[in-house]
């Protein structure tokens, strides 16, 4: 690789070319004064009027992101804009001032750590990088008290790529008022809303690059948002190149979009149902941009750590899933109960760490354990359920003992609300979660008592081959093609269309090409996936036949080792799709 050319993390796809701007990593140096009696009320003024600006400034930025995506990623700035009326952010810093008789700018900056704290604790890295939402809150009104421009580009001349520590989702959409064609920043994540911003915008990404040697403001720069490339002052035959790898991109994008829309049928008639997984409505763009049929699961556990001094109320559950049910209407959408655990617990949930939180109180287990907390859940899922069609998932269920615990629970949920007289649909569809290995083994069982699985590769791997997947000096033995994990998927396949129930996917192993041959070949039902892998997962699957993927399964069951298997898919892959054919997966993924 060429001196000038740097590696780091692609998290918006596309080449950009253009000239360096150099944004400095800037902090506020906040000091603690202390207030006179007289003083403290005209401070929470003060702090207010700084509240109202960034407001003021959220809804101006909210406008410029409707006009060019349309309302449904604006929920990004809005959640932002809900921030400033939060009493965790408002009511704990006014409550400093006072108590402490502090300036507000340093009663914001202790706010602020507390909730930093919070977001940084969560293992989970969808949940983690929520936690810049805050930040880029906090910093606003820390500028506004200050009464510094928070507008730090202008408008250009020229094409430029940014370079800094970070970028918040605002600053992208600020930036894209002028001449940005892409951006490089040290920190962030594929995930977090800045990375989501930039790809609705098509501005191309890439993360984890740091202390690039030498590098000024007006250098000439190439950013490759596929391969997670920056190239510093390019040569000639460089940008010739990848204006060639631009239009050859564009074109295979092109084509996938182009049948995003088309049901995923085999050549010899098998139709699978291609799904989206999501975190949060602001999500839906996305999954309905990309031709999902549907939401194969809506993950609900932000509703609980976006506060952690208060549960979530029914009617902000009610409000979250109504919006899924009308958006993928006519489609189903099925809702995942919380899956919490010891590394997802907040204070006012009253539960202590533990040891091993993966085998601990977690999912179905916690919701039985919190019963309440678990119907008000249950009962805004059915107050939803007639403004589309919802479907309730329990996570974590390892036998009939906890299933029937968890639909007795339903009931109770639906007897409280027929005595208030709320409709809802009686015969809402319950599925689980199939990711403990006791539940895949007594499948037969299960499906008994339900109207649909959802196989959770990621935890079912984890469990079956006893290797956290989180674990990096383990990561070689965390493979989806062993010969156990696939004849355990068999097991609970046949078992559950014994009983007439469908089997749907849900885990990083259905967005993944090379997987799609064994799944396939499983006769699986429905696939959910990352809004941007369902064009590339559509052609494939409307390039196959049913028939060679169940014969290509039944010689991997003949196989000894996960390598064997890897071997004969790739050989078995290069048959099916031509050279080329995924080079189409650059811009989507």
């Amino acid at each position: 690789m060429k001196k000038n050319t740097y590696k780091g993390t692609p998290i918006s796809p596309g080449i950009g070319t253009g000239k360096v701007l150099l944004l400095e990593k800037q902090t506020l140096s906040v000091y603690r004064l202390t207030l006179q009696d007289d003083q403290i009320e005209p401070e929470v003024r003060r702090l207010q009027e700084a509240l109202e600006k960034t407001r003021s400034q959220l809804h101006v930025l909210k406008d410029q992101l409707s006009a060019k995506l349309g309302e449904g990623h604006s929920y990004i700035i809005d959640v932002q804009i809900m921030m400033l009326d939060d009493n965790l952010l408002l009511g704990n810093t006014v409550d400093t001032i006072r108590r402490d008789k502090v300036n507000a700018e340093w009663a914001l900056n202790e706010t602020a750590t507390k909730l930093t704290n919070v977001f940084d604790s969560m293992k989970d890295t969808y949940l983690r990088e929520r936690g810049a939402d805050v930040e880029d809150v906090i910093n606003r009104v820390q500028a506004n008290l200050a009464q510094l421009n928070v507008h730090r580009v202008t408008e250009m001349d020229e094409d430029v790529i940014v370079l800094a520590y970070q970028l918040s989702p605002s600053d992208i959409v600020e930036m894209h008022e002028s001449s940005l064609v892409g951006f490089v920043t040290e920190i962030g994540g594929k995930t977090s809303h800045t990375a989501i911003i930039a790809r609705s915008l098509e501005t191309p990404a890439v993360t984890g690059i740091s202390e690039i040697n030498g590098i000024k403001s007006g250098q000439t720069i190439i950013v490759d948002g596929y391969e997670g490339l920056v190239i510093l002052e390019p040569t000639a035959t460089q940008i010739r190149e990848y204006e060639n790898k631009k239009r050859y991109y564009e074109e295979h994008a092109n084509q996938l979009i182009s049948i995003k829309d088309k049901p995923a049928i085999t050549k010899d008639g098998r139709k699978l149902t291609i799904q989206a997984n999501i975190e949060l409505p602001e999500d839906l763009d996305s999954a309905i941009r990309s031709g999902a049929q549907g939401i194969g699961i809506y993950r609900s556990e932000f509703l609980y750590l976006s506060n952690p001094d208060a549960l979530p109320t029914e009617d902000e559950h009610f409000a979250v899933y109504r919006v899924v049910a009308e958006r993928v209407y006519p489609h189903s959408a099925i809702i995942r109960t919380a899956d919490l655990g010891a590394e997802k617990f907040t204070p006012v949930m009253g539960m202590h760490n533990e040891p091993n939180p993966a085998l601990g109180l977690r999912g179905v287990r916690f919701c039985i354990k919190k019963r309440e907390m678990f119907k008000t859940q249950l009962r805004a899922l059915l107050r939803a359920s007639t403004f589309g069609r919802l479907k309730i998932m329990f996570p974590m269920v390892s036998g009939l003992n906890e299933l029937r615990e968890a639909k007795s629970a339903l009931e109770e949920a639906k007897e409280e609300l027929r005595v208030m007289k709320v409709d809802f649909n009686e015969n809402i569809a319950v599925g689980i979660m199939v990711e403990v290995p006791s539940a895949a083994m007594t499948a037969d069982l299960l499906a008994g008592e339900v109207d649909f699985f959802s196989i959770g590769t990621n935890d079912l791997i984890q469990y079956l081959l006893a290797v956290d997947r989180n674990n990096d000096h383990l990561a070689y033995l965390y493979d989806p093609i062993h010969p156990g994990v696939i004849r355990i998927m068999k097991y609970v396949v046949d078992k559950a269309h014994e009983a007439g129930v469908k089997v749907g996917i849900c885990g990083e192993m259905a967005s993944d090409p090379q997987y799609l041959l064994i799944l396939l070949g499983l006769g699986l039902d429905e696939l959910s996936m990352n809004p941007v892998s369902i064009p590339l997962i559509k052609q494939m699957v409307r390039s196959l036949r049913y028939k060679d993927a169940r014969e290509i399964l039944e010689h991997c069951l003949t196989l000894s080792t996960a390598q064997e298997i890897n071997e004969y898919l790739l050989e078995k892959t290069n048959q099916f799709f031509p050279s080329g054919f995924f080079a189409s997966r650059g811009p989507m993924l």
